[in-house]
């Protein structure tokens, strides 16, 4: 669990008539939620252990993408290939996914920067993702300073965040869902991945938890963590 503590931000965001009332509903949802948003925040990043090609294909088709009802099908569709990181370095996702515009040519670049990474520094591709998404954390609001990922075409801050939560860091998606769950509890916080990374930072500090348990608590359903 991360350590609770008021950064300067913080202390400003209390300023806000709504910061207080806000907080509170938080705090109500985590003592519902909080428990099973722990265990899913803790299974997070080995969801797609051994299979990161499928993780890329996840992260860049979740772009826009109803996450159940199309994303979770075409990343089954796209495993029948079996291509491994490497494979999708060299070869692309194939045409045959209903890909938008220039999502393959994100998706070879997002595998080929994190192989380059893992074989620069002499890791496991295991290992170097994982040392990938923790080393590059203070990058969040400038993805495009990160040599790897971070500066592919088509990848700005809430994929940059969601790919390296898959990887196993500590981090929150800036995206629409997230959003429309802060603003639900009360956050008067602007449609802003910037503003948004700051207010779930600000929240999830004061709550004690992790950005990543956080996450999976604005992200709620009903059905048990897997």
């Amino acid at each position: 669990m991360a350590t609770a503590h008021t950064s300067g931000a913080g202390q400003t965001l209390h300023s806000n008539d709504w910061w207080e009332d806000a907080m509170d509903a938080l705090k109500a949802a985590q003592a519902t939620r909080g428990p099973v948003a722990e265990t899913r925040a803790r299974k997070y990043g080995d969801s797609y252990r051994e299979r990161r090609a499928a993780m890329v294909f996840d992260v860049v088709a979740s772009r826009q993408r109803g996450y159940l009802t199309r994303v979770l099908p075409m990343v089954e569709r796209f495993e029948r290939r079996n291509l491994t990181l490497i494979d999708l370095a060299e070869l692309g996702p194939g045409d045959d996914h209903g890909l938008r515009s220039g999502e393959a040519d994100t998706m070879q670049c997002v595998a080929a920067g994190l192989v380059r990474y893992s074989s620069e520094h002499g890791l496991s591709e295991e290992d170097g993702v994982r040392a990938w998404a923790v080393g590059v954390g203070e990058l969040e609001h400038a993805p495009d300073l990160d040599p790897y990922v971070g500066a592919v075409k088509g990848i700005g801050p809430a994929l940059f965040a969601y790919i390296r939560m898959r990887c196993g860091a500590d981090a929150l998606n800036p995206d629409l869902r997230v959003y429309r769950a802060l603003r639900s509890f009360g956050f008067k916080v602007p449609r802003d991945e910037h503003a948004l990374l700051i207010v779930s930072a600000a929240a999830a500090a004061e709550l004690g938890i992790s950005r990543l348990v956080l996450d999976q608590m604005l992200w709620w359903d009903e059905s048990p963590p897997t």
